[in-house]
């Protein structure tokens, strides 16, 4: 599954990066926390599966697959929720979770 995450967050790259930056920005040290609370099985999957942005492969399975795990507060900051929105809007997004539902990636 990490060739595919890394797919995924090449295709979103823009929107996953500002994404990215506006968490680190509005948040600072949210993203590492979010990091931690993942479990080591995933750490390996997104780190040695080709994924050479781990944090931004996180972030986006986070905002298409795991939405309720994200932390409600960043969603009330209007920008990380259009940010959100646009890529769970996008056409990949679908893709995303059809290769993540059938590997058990969730």
């Amino acid at each position: 599954m990490g060739i595919l995450h890394l797919v995924f967050v090449l295709i979103n790259f823009r929107t996953v990066g500002r994404l990215y930056a506006r968490i680190n920005q509005q948040f600072p040290g949210a993203m590492d926390q979010l990091w931690e609370q993942q479990s080591f099985a995933r750490k390996i999957d997104v780190v040695f599966g080709f994924a050479v942005f781990a944090k931004r492969v996180m972030l986006m399975n986070f905002a298409v697959m795991n939405l309720e795990k994200l932390p409600v507060y960043m969603l009330g900051d209007g920008q990380i929720a259009a940010y959100v929105r646009k890529l769970n809007e996008s056409t990949s997004a679908g893709i995303y979770r059809f290769f993540c539902k059938i590997t058990g990636y969730r």
